[in-house]
């Protein structure tokens, strides 16, 4: 779908104004939504302008959230408002906050928007429903990235660009409604959506998308069982599975052609938000970005702006002969210093580093068959069924070199899981949401904490104590901060906001 980016930035513009509230509100120096929705090739754009908004989502904040709050990753800039999510002390004016929040609703807005004009205009029902189907994911995955984030968040599946008023009535939905609209989206967007789309579409969401992405949101609500029937429709030999396991598969050559710009929509990715280069405005900026701040073009000759650095825990937890941490991790110093040697992630800079920065051709993968075979994985062994679970573990470490595990019993596989969860996804975004699917957050965050609270950084190890805790004192996870503050801009433009608990 990279071929039509061009058209993409066009359109965007002429599709909504860009408001610091989550509602798009009306602009009269913009297009109509009437005036636009007028024939299929106006739809086919605005459908392509809501998958463009995914973009600013996940380039600008989602890896904040994802893996700054862990024990993956540190912000080692204090002044940065990073750095808050790296000490568990975000407070509701941080940017990260607002950002995350902006993006997602601009982007479910407008897939409202399509949702409800498509809707009139004469065009194939195939394609029709087709497009409806896209835009029902998209709406999906955003609410879905909000729910965990925040918990209870304002249910919008209206377009209310014709009337923003409407926007200051709507208060928090529970997380069941959220979720239960989530799941309606996806059970809809699967039965209409194609299995494979041909190469000048790669990128758009399908079948397999939808089923995955369902199965995630099952198994964040402990639906096991469905979890692991959902799942089991993915994975070859499962007693679920039908044609659509036949799809996705590992891919066999080596890890680091999972993430190589040359082999982007591999047979493992099931969903992918694109990104290209060339000078756009619409290349990614992981690899730019993950990288040390004073490293300059050693690493990549692009310029950077730095940010996550990958934690010594992290590498650490690689076991000898793992094939993955060649690819998770690099190692960079300057002078020998502790103050200038960092680990960080080269999964986005494998064949293919930008040449100028915030302009990577690397796609951002949401959702991998590595990740639905674990996941799956785990939701057969929390159904009492650890012993028909291990083997989809055991497919992950062939792949990363690494023998197979034996013998284990529910909660050993669940520990099991949950560390390969961790070296098999690095940076890609599921540390902090898979320590709170399993209410894990404060017995590993607060033994982290305790673990490195004493230990010095050197060359060697630079980032164990140095930015681990704040202000000398040892952070301590609160139970309320599984979830994140709301932003206070959104509280201040509606009253009808509450806070989280906590903040």
């Amino acid at each position: 779908m990279k071929n039509i980016v061009l058209f993409l930035i066009i359109l965007t513009s002429a599709l909504s104004a860009c408001q610091d509230s989550f509602l798009e509100l009306t602009d009269p120096t913009k297009i109509p939504t009437d005036k636009l929705f007028t024939s299929v090739s106006n739809v086919t754009a605005a459908v392509n302008g809501v998958y463009s908004q995914l973009a600013p989502v996940y380039n600008n904040s989602y890896f904040v959230f994802g893996e700054m709050a862990s024990d993956n990753a540190y912000e080692p800039v204090s002044a940065n408002a990073r750095y808050f999510f790296t000490i568990f002390g975000v407070e509701e004016n941080n940017p990260n906050l607002q950002t995350m929040w902006t993006d997602s609703y601009r982007c479910i807005s407008r897939a409202n928007i399509v949702l409800e004009k498509a809707g009139q205009v004469a065009m194939d029902t195939t394609l029709k429903s087709r497009y409806l189907g896209e835009m029902k994911f998209i709406r999906a995955l955003n609410y879905f990235n909000l729910v965990r984030i925040w918990g209870a968040v304002p249910l919008v599946t209206q377009n209310l660009s014709d009337d923003y008023q409407q926007a200051y009535e709507f208060g928090r939905s529970s997380v069941d409604q959220v979720y239960a609209q989530i799941e309606k989206d996806l059970t809809e967007a699967a039965q209409v959506l194609p299995v494979s789309y041909p190469a000048a579409d790669l990128g758009r969401a399908t079948r397999t998308a939808a089923k995955g992405l369902l199965g995630k949101v099952y198994i964040t609500q402990k639906k096991y069982q469905l979890a692991a029937e959902t799942f089991g429709e993915l994975v070859e030999g499962a007693p679920t599975a039908g044609n659509l396991a036949k799809v996705h598969g590992l891919v066999s050559t080596s890890f680091e052609d999972v993430f190589s710009t040359s082999n982007e929509m591999n047979k493992e990715i099931l969903f992918a938000v694109r990104y290209i280069s060339g000078g756009l405005g619409v290349g990614s900026g992981f690899a730019s970005n993950f990288l040390p701040t004073y490293s300059g073009t050693d690493i990549i000759k692009a310029g950077l702006s730095g940010g996550p650095v990958v934690r010594q825990d992290l590498v650490n937890a690689f076991p000898e002969g793992d094939r993955r941490k060649a690819v998770s991790v690099g190692y960079y110093t300057k002078g020998n210093s502790a103050s200038t040697s960092d680990y960080y992630t080269r999964k986005y800079i494998v064949n293919g580093a930008p040449f100028a920065r915030n302009d990577g051709d690397n796609d951002w993968i949401v959702l991998r068959y590595a990740d639905v075979l674990l996941l799956y994985a785990e939701a057969l062994n929390e159904t009492d069924k650890s012993t028909e679970a291990l083997p989809y573990v055991n497919m992950v470490r062939a792949r990363a070199g690494l023998t197979a595990l034996t013998g284990l019993n529910q909660s050993a596989l669940s520990l099991a899981i949950e560390n390969e969860r961790r070296l098999e996804l690095s940076y890609e975004g599921h540390r902090w949401f898979d320590l709170v699917r399993t209410g894990r957050l404060l017995t590993v965050m607060n033994a982290f904490y305790q673990k490195y609270k004493a230990i010095p950084s050197t060359a060697q190890n630079p980032n164990n104590g140095l930015f681990v805790n704040s202000g000398g004192s040892q952070v301590q996870v609160q139970p309320f901060q599984v979830l994140f503050p709301l932003p206070l801009a959104e509280r201040q433009y509606n009253p009808k906001l509450t806070q989280n608990e906590g903040y």
